[in-house]
């Protein structure tokens, strides 16, 4: 196929073209990524497009040489340097900065040279626990810069959690963690340093710290562990020499969130994860010239990490960085902040749309959004009604709502719905494969599907570039590859598609509930309960059942001027807000499908990242609380016991 062709960005404009490149790119799908290195810029362009690994893992352009570094800042510096790389927002409205391309080579030039002054090199793996301010965008391109390897970890995670990672990313590398003296974060201090100190007791081996004085608040300090990152690095050059680094060198190792468990830490390599999110931001998020991408998600994340850092600036646009929550100051700060910065594209968590929605007409006061022109969704399909009041409130019904699936194993988005093609189907889809990502359902007879309509379990057929070479804690070919599917890559998640080639996700496969015989999806039953007025949340698990097998059980969280009633209403109420769910999901789908449980909780227990910890309502559900497994992802742990208070209560 002809090379212009494939290479053209008309191939995400012109329906003719995208046809010819999209057949193309599913029959050869290493041709069609091989076509798009020369997107970046290479130390040694690569001629090899894959390579298989004993763990049973891929190698991406194995052959190759590159610097994520220089494809981020560098080239940009040269040609553009006075285009804004980064806006940073603080939680006050007033205080922010503009960081042009030219000042962010500067700073993490200065910040690779402090870091070779201190003596690391290639050999070592940096945690980076830090907010989401301009030092910590420094701080990950300056590990790229010099080749070192590095662990984001989210920066509202607890000791115990920060510690746990550290060790798993080996002792004898992960002894130097770059953090900042407190952040503020909702209107609360969180004491990082301290933090940290507290991580040195838990791992039981030096730690050397290198601390940005932010706030100015009174820390515990060793003189001999201890650095003081503005004071050392005040009079660094602000050049840099940039390593010599392999395509497949460890760029860096982001931890799942937890939502099935023990952590992992999944490992990512440099040149196809780079060609990867760069190519999937810039056509899924139109990161194109003078666009302003927000990704709301935190560095300590895929969502956060592949798209607001690395896509973006490898695209060249501009990417916004927020520190702080969707609901403080203001209801209103997430719309103040896009009207302010002129946002073009937004992209959010499921969990941060429904927790506005509940302040609808006091979140959007004052605002216009008049700026936006594409809304992302990333880490759950977003429920029906929130969808609705995204489009309709949100984008005022004139912007494509971009509803992805990806996983932090996939290093970003292999799917989502063509917005600059197509006309935009209602909540719940997931879009066509991206070119050259070869998605495949397979039923339960490990035959696959092509039968429009079909569930079944979703399943790569040919590696992606963006996809993890490696694991921490186990083996890639054993956590993540199908011993019985033809080797292919399990995601765990049931789909089907429809008879346009658009996915439809139904929910993991190990959520799937078998009721007396009959295949159920629990979010097709949470998405009918969310569609009450007065439901804010719901989650449903399966739980033993003598008779069916597995039952359903259904945890509801009440609007918030629902439950602040429900406080002071009599049990009856109760009753009758539980009656009213029971019938309307009778009514809706089935009465096989009706929970036979119904608990009216205050919350429900969710990661960082804000997916709801589904293992642990189903401890619950089945009478087992006495081990929840791993807790250091939870965001909300006094939401368990407000959980059991409610479930014993009944």
């Amino acid at each position: 196929m002809n090379r212009d062709i494939l290479y053209s960005d008309d191939a995400w404009r012109d329906v003719d073209v995208y046809k010819e490149v999209y057949n193309h790119s599913m029959e050869n799908p290493e041709n069609y990524w091989m076509s798009q290195v020369d997107r970046l810029s290479w130390q040694k362009k690569p001629l090899v497009a894959t390579q298989k690994i004993s763990n049973g893992a891929t190698l991406w352009f194995p052959d190759g040489r590159i610097n994520a570094c220089y494809n981020c800042v560098d080239r940009h510096a040269e040609k553009i340097p006075n285009k804004i790389a980064v806006i940073w927002q603080s939680e006050d409205l007033d205080v922010y900065e503009y960081i042009s391309y030219k000042k962010l080579k500067n700073e993490v030039c200065r910040f690779a040279n402090t870091l070779k002054s201190l003596g690391l090199n290639t050999n070592d793996c940096i945690t980076i626990y830090m907010p989401m301010i301009p030092e910590a965008v420094y701080a990950c391109l300056a590990c790229t810069r010099l080749g070192i390897t590095y662990t984001a970890v989210f920066a509202g995670f607890s000791p115990n959690a920060v510690a746990t990672r550290m060790k798993d990313a080996q002792p004898r590398y992960s002894d130097f963690v770059i953090t900042v003296d407190a952040n503020t974060r909702g209107g609360k201090t969180i004491p990082m340093k301290t933090n940290i100190d507290t991580v040195r007791d838990l791992v039981a081996y030096p730690i050397r710290c290198l601390v940005v004085k932010r706030k100015g608040v009174d820390i515990a300090w060793n003189s001999k562990y201890d650095i003081d990152y503005y004071e050392i690095s005040k009079n660094m050059p602000t050049e840099c020499p940039m390593a010599d680094t392999s395509a497949t060198n460890k760029l860096f190792i982001l931890y799942t969130s937890g939502s099935a468990g023990t952590p992992k830490g999944i490992v990512m390599s440099t040149g196809g994860f780079l060609l990867f999110s760069m190519l999937t931001g810039k056509y899924f998020f139109n990161m194109f010239e003078n666009e302003i991408f927000w990704g709301s998600g935190d560095i300590g994340w895929m969502g956060g990490h592949a798209y607001a850092l690395y896509s973006a600036l490898c695209n060249g646009v501009t990417s916004v960085f927020f520190e702080g929550i969707p609901t403080y100051p203001r209801k209103s700060i997430f719309w103040e902040i896009i009207d302010k910065h002129k946002i073009t594209s937004f992209n959010t968590a499921p969990t941060a749309i429904r927790a506005m929605m509940q302040h609808s007409d006091e979140t959007l006061a004052g605002t216009t959004r008049k700026s936006l022109k594409y809304l992302g969704i990333f880490g759950e399909i977003l429920n029906k009604e929130a969808w609705h009041w995204y489009f309709n409130k949100i984008g005022q019904c004139r912007c494509p709502i971009v509803n992805m699936w990806g996983q932090t194993e996939l290093g970003g988005v292999p799917t989502a719905p063509l917005s600059n093609l197509e006309e935009m189907k209602s909540y719940g889809h997931i879009g066509r494969q991206f070119f050259g990502c070869k998605l495949v359902l397979k039923d339960e007879r490990d035959c696959t599907i092509t039968r429009p309509e079909t569930k079944g379990a979703l399943f790569i057929e040919h590696s992606m570039p963006g996809m993890l070479i490696d694991v921490t804690n186990g083996s890639v070919d054993r956590l993540y590859y199908s011993q019985t599917v033809d080797k292919l890559y399990c995601c765990g998640d049931e789909a089907y598609f429809d008879c346009d080639g658009n996915f439809w996700i139904t929910g993991r496969n190990d959520d799937v509930l078998n009721v007396s015989g009959h295949r159920i999806s629990p979010i097709e039953i949470e998405e009918v309960i969310a569609e009450l007025s007065i439901v804010a949340e719901v989650c449903v698990v399966g739980y033993p059942h003598p008779i069916k097998g597995e039952g359903i059980y259904a945890f509801v969280v009440l609007k918030q001027n629902i439950d602040n009633k429900l406080r002071v209403l009599a049990p009856k109420t109760i009753s009758n807000h539980i009656d009213t769910i029971t019938k309307h999901v009778k009514d809706t789908i089935s009465p096989i499908t009706k929970p036979d449980i119904i608990t009216i909780v205050p919350d429900l227990p969710k990661t960082r990242s804000g997916k709801i910890l589904r293992r642990i309502l189903r401890h619950i559900a089945s009478g087992d609380t006495k081990d929840f497994e791993d807790l250091t992802t939870i965001s909300n742990p006094n939401s368990i016991e407000k959980i059991l208070k409610c479930v014993n209560s009944k």
